[in-house]
């Protein structure tokens, strides 16, 4: 796993590092490439803070295009951003030992609190609930 092992602030520019890959500039996208290559640059970007012009710029497209081919696959921007965070805090809370802070940093958040908000609302318990909860399912896994 890329993330286990990885401790303090290198944690989240090594994620971001071996994520890191170029786009041809004229690369056309059918609509599962599309939602698999917005996700992929969200999760890049993450760190830094990610806004649709930055993603649309990544992929050669005006961001107004970018919308609009979202929109024509049922999704917007915020719930693939709001996905990709859910996803990579759930990994971070179950397979390393980082603190929330560093968590809700990694995550894209400014304050723990709006993080913990966040979590709760996208997965019905809180980040400490949620680890504790998945750490007893591995323990159980590896017990069996």
């Amino acid at each position: 796993e890329i993330l286990s092992g990885l401790v303090g602030s290198e944690m989240c520019i090594e994620t971001v590092q071996c994520l890191r890959t170029s786009v041809a500039p004229s690369v056309r996208y059918t609509r599962p490439e599309l939602l698999r290559e917005v996700r992929r640059l969200i999760d890049e970007l993450l760190v830094e803070g990610v806004a649709l012009e930055q993603v649309a710029a990544r992929l050669n497209m005006p961001a107004r295009r970018l919308r609009e081919q979202l929109a024509q696959a049922g999704v917007r921007f915020n719930e693939l951003l709001g996905d990709c965070r859910c996803a990579l805090a759930k990994r971070l809370l179950v397979d390393t030992d980082e603190r929330i802070e560093r968590i809700a940093e990694c995550t894209g958040f400014s304050e723990p609190s709006t993080f913990c908000r966040a979590f709760k609302r996208w997965a019905g318990e809180t980040p400490v609930e949620f680890r504790r909860r998945g750490r007893q399912a591995q323990d159980e896994r590896s017990a069996s």
